[in-house]
């Protein structure tokens, strides 16, 4: 999902996405395998669940929607081969290719499209993605129960055009069509499987430029394999990639090393010795890290318990030292290079980077004292990798150190078991991270508005939510109201501290430099393999 064109200078390190330079005779390169890592594990192949950067990453190189990401972020059409917008942009028809087919041979049809996005929206499911479609009509009363999915504003016209109606027109919605969350999904098979449905390789249909292989559902490696019956296959040069789960640095270094992958990201300490690299690039992701504080917990319920953590973390140390080319220091929630201010083109990450808060030893322990609470137990969860044993260990010397009678034990959990916590709220504080479907402040902000399913810190605010509302109402179509209406969302997260945020991130990985015609993405999937080849 986003490139950029040129030979392998990857240049990852922009904020755009970046292409490898293609060749006419690539298709003689069709069967070197790519070999690459993943740093966590497969857990769904359904569409509507992906919940994680390995779901979405696999999800994306497996199927597609009616638009696909294309040079510098830009969707491009891909399903569908037109689309009419009526003149006040409440409506959407698309016209569906000719030549549609899943991986077993049946025919894509606008009522996969419909029903795959009613299976998002539909409550039963919890889908995570529920949040993105909140502006089609009838989208919000059917997640709430109010209406069934069947009202939802999707409609098949006839088996090549689908219609979408919106409640408001929307500047990023075709962005976020490139979304996993509006795939269309094979009602026919989804009802032969059953709740079976993406939990396998072989209860799983593909659209996209490759099927999946050899994945049961909790396999550590697998394959993508070419799929013979994708529309745009032509593109597609590469037979064959094989995925494997990597958690630690050290693993997937070795394995780089010994040329066994393609791929490995990198520890600081990796980093520092290898940016004089050829293989070497930064990719800078659309993502936030931060901490998840459960505002149900006894002590998080107290904000001046909230603004201690906040003033007690270093975060520039965190990401300028700990995390030297790892992560990017801002305060945001959002990160840079989604919107710019109307009046001056400035990011809006730089004019929502407060100052409210910040780190300081002395007003942490005021804050602290203020909250009449003089002893204080919590328990952080974390990932089992590298790099967020090193965050948490140093959030927990932080707070330990700076903040008088606060006792923090950090639990690390493999990533599927802490995202299983993280969403049933099963959890104190947690080290976390949110990855944009597309390049808009709402792709943020809206995970954390009260009716959000994947509000996990239970965050209920009706400023922030009043806020949003007008966004994504009255001020859709006016860019300096809606920019201030985003700003201000922003403000709030500052004041009330839902979440702490504690760094932008960045992948420093070494790349192979024969890999060649790699989609680099800020959002969405970071790799897009689609045009990929080995040279």
């Amino acid at each position: 999902m986003r490139i950029k064109k040129i030979s392998f200078i990857l240049m990852v390190g922009l904020s755009t996405a970046t292409s490898i330079s293609l060749f006419q005779d690539k298709a003689v390169y069709a069967n070197q395998t790519i070999n690459w890592t993943e740093s966590a594990d497969l857990t769904t192949m359904n569409p509507s669940q992906a919940n994680d950067s390995t779901g979405t990453e696999i999800i994306t190189q497996t199927g597609q929607g009616l638009y696909r990401y294309g040079k510098h972020n830009q969707p491009q059409l891909a399903d569908a081969k037109s689309v009419d917008v009526s003149k006040g942009g409440h409506e959407y028809v698309f016209h569906l290719k000719d030549n549609l087919r899943w991986s077993n041979h049946e025919k894509v049809t606008a009522s996969d499209y419909v029903f795959g996005i009613q299976q998002t929206v539909d409550p039963k499911n919890k889908s995570n993605g529920a949040t993105l479609a909140n502006n089609i009509k009838n989208a919000t009363a059917v997640t709430n129960g109010k209406k069934p999915a069947s009202d939802l504003g999707v409609e098949a016209l006839d088996s090549q055009t689908l219609k979408i109606t919106l409640n408001n027109p929307d500047p990023a919605f075709k962005s976020i069509l490139t979304g996993t969350a509006f795939y269309p999904q094979p009602k026919k098979f989804v009802m032969k499987v059953g709740k079976a449905y993406g939990t396998s390789a072989d209860k799983s249909l593909s659209n996209g430029p490759f099927v999946l292989k050899n994945w049961n559902g909790s396999d550590k490696s697998y394959q993508l394999v070419k799929n013979n019956d994708y529309e745009d296959k032509g593109e597609v040069t590469t037979n064959k990639i094989n995925i494997q789960t990597v958690t630690d640095n050290t693993t997937g270094y070795n394995l780089y090393k010994a040329g066994k992958s393609d791929y490995t990201s990198l520890t600081a300490d990796q980093v520092r010795a290898n940016e004089n690299n050829q293989a070497y690039h930064t990719i800078k992701n659309g993502r936030t890290d931060f901490l998840g504080l459960n505002l149900k917990n006894k002590y998080l319920q107290n904000k001046k318990v909230r603004v201690a953590i906040k003033q007690a973390i270093n975060t520039k140390g965190l990401t300028n030292k700990v995390l030297n080319g790892i992560e990017r220091s801002g305060n945001a929630f959002t990160p840079e290079n989604t919107i710019k201010n109307p009046d001056n083109q400035r990011d809006f990450s730089k004019d929502a980077n407060s100052k409210k808060y910040t780190f300081n030893k002395r007003d942490a322990k005021n804050s602290l004292a203020e909250s009449n609470v003089k002893k204080i137990k919590l328990t952080l969860l974390a990932d089992n990798d590298d790099q967020s044993k090193v965050e948490a260990q140093y959030v927990q010397s932080q707070l330990q150190n700076n903040l008088p009678g606060v006792e923090l034990t950090v639990k690390f959990q493999p990533k599927a078991a802490r995202v299983k916590a993280q969403l049933s709220h099963d959890f104190d504080i947690v080290l976390t991270s949110w990855g944009g479907e597309y390049a808009d402040p709402m792709s943020f902000l809206n995970m954390i508005q009260s009716d959000s399913g994947i509000n996990i810190s239970q965050f209920n605010d009706k400023k922030y939510d009043s806020a949003l509302a007008r966004a994504n109402g009255n001020d859709v179509n006016q860019p300096d109201k809606r920019y201030q209406d985003l700003l201000q969302a922003e403000q709030r997260i500052h004041s009330e501290l839902p979440v702490v945020t504690l760094g932008h991130q960045s992948i420093p990985a070494l790349i192979r430099p024969n890999i060649k015609g790699l989609l680099v993405n800020t959002y969405g999937a970071t790799f897009d393999f689609k045009e990929a080849y080995k040279k």
